[in-house]
């Protein structure tokens, strides 16, 4: 029988809920997603908030009050998921700007 898919992200599941539960990915990724005025943006802003993520979870954790452990052990894993995770919470805002108000004329 084939490997699982869901079986190689067992070491990552708990970086993807991390990323996905991260403050300030979800908050600049709902900000970002909900000024964009073009689809085409929300790969930037998903970009913005999963950097923005990663390196306020870096910097608290050099100082050592972080949530987050493990950045070093996983490489880029971390920020690549944040970058994902950013991206589907500016699509929601971005969603949820556009069934909010009708489009301007």
């Amino acid at each position: 029988m084939p490997p699982h898919f869901l079986d190689d992200l067992s070491p990552y599941r708990w970086v993807i809920a991390l990323a996905f539960l991260d403050p300030a990915v979800i908050l600049i990724g709902l900000w970002m997603g909900w000024h964009a005025t073009q689809a085409g943006k929300l790969v930037i802003a998903g970009l913005a908030a999963g950097l923005a993520g990663v390196v306020l979870s870096f910097l608290l954790r050099f100082v050592g009050i972080s949530w987050f452990e493990g950045g070093f052990y996983f490489g880029g894993a971390h920020a690549f998921f944040r970058v994902i995770a950013g991206f589907c919470w500016a699509l929601l805002g971005f969603t949820a700007r556009r069934l909010r108000a009708p489009a301007p004329r």
